[in-house]
């Protein structure tokens, strides 16, 4: 399996500790300790990055759906 490395690394911040997502697989691990409301922007930004890492997706649009969660969730750095 491909970790499917995101084109730009998405840096947020989690309890003070800023943290860098650099591919689908990244942020997959990342969604799963979620310290956000898991809105639908959550749930669109872990499918997108599931499909990613079994191909049906992009990278570059799992990674635009993590920017849209994290930016909502106010964790974007």
């Amino acid at each position: 399996m491909s970790y499917k490395p995101f084109p730009t690394p998405v840096r947020v911040i989690k309890q003070s500790q800023q943290n860098i997502i650099a591919s689908a697989w990244d942020a997959v691990e990342f969604l799963r300790r979620w310290p956000g409301k898991r809105d639908n922007a959550y749930r669109r930004a872990l499918q997108h990055c599931l499909d990613a890492l079994d191909g049906i997706r992009s990278a570059k649009a799992a990674c635009a759906s993590f920017v849209t969660a994290a930016r909502q969730a106010g964790i974007l750095a």
